[in-house]
């Protein structure tokens, strides 16, 4: 049963030296249903644009890449993701070629997702591109230098993978939940 909105209090504590052009975050204070005041942290990246993780498809393939994590010390496998600068459908296709090389064709966004509602302000959308199957990757680093590898996976790969915790990103595993309900799968 949805109540009436609580009354928030918003204070900016943190905006990055290009004047939250990529980040910024906010402390929301508000009263919960309980009654008590709570404090929550919000954040803002990409200047509030909505954020784009592309599932790049060949044939069934899907395409992922290999990126270190910071927040969370390792590497990991996922779906090529970035925050938007114009359309979701535009951002999809440039993130693909910035981080494999590939140009994308046939991009639709098929889904829309609040990936972290308890703290991620932005929405992200999940945008399907298809490549052509002769499309060679890049070897090595990505054009952004962000990527080390990239791969085709198939879909019994990813579900393995999956089992066996070995991909875990949310966004990719919510991004291919959301293709597959679109899919009617």
């Amino acid at each position: 049963m949805d109540t009436e909105a609580p009354r928030t209090h918003t204070h900016k504590a943190y905006t990055d030296a290009d004047g939250g052009r990529w980040c910024e975050v906010y402390l929301d204070t508000y009263r919960s249903p309980s009654g008590a005041e709570t404090v929550q942290h919000r954040v803002r990246v990409g200047g509030g644009r909505t954020g784009v993780v592309v599932l790049a498809r060949r044939g069934d393939d899907i395409l992922l890449v290999r990126q270190w994590r910071p927040a969370i010390g390792r590497w990991a496998w996922e779906l090529p993701r970035g925050f938007g600068e114009t359309d979701p459908v535009s951002d999809a296709l440039r993130e693909l070629a910035e981080e494999t090389g590939l140009v994308g064709s046939a991009a639709a966004a098929v889904a829309f997702l609040d990936v972290d509602s308890g703290m991620l302000e932005n929405e992200v959308a999940v945008v399907e591109v298809s490549v052509p199957g002769d499309a060679p990757l890049r070897r090595g680093a990505s054009g952004d230098g962000e990527v080390a590898a990239a791969r085709w996976w198939s879909p019994g790969e990813i579900a393995k993978a999956i089992r066996a915790g070995e991909l875990r990103d949310g966004f990719t595993l919510a991004a291919l939940g959301a293709s597959s309900a679109a899919r009617g799968l």
